[in-house]
């Protein structure tokens, strides 16, 4: 994903959902257009690795 040519508020509050590598790579580019981590939430879509650990 391209945040490039996007005019984000800094204000902006944004929410993630998806899998880890998606969104590290979201997240800063968000942080390096000035979002503050703050105002970055998410939500990991993919396996439970609690519950993995619980298991194994």
């Amino acid at each position: 994903m391209d945040l490039d040519g996007l005019d984000l508020p800094t204000d902006a509050d944004v929410y993630l959902c998806g899998a880890l590598p998606f969104m590290r790579a979201v997240s800063s580019q968000l942080i390096g257009v000035g979002i503050p981590a703050r105002r970055v939430r998410y939500e990991v879509f993919g396996p439970d690795l609690l519950l993995a650990h619980a298991e194994g």
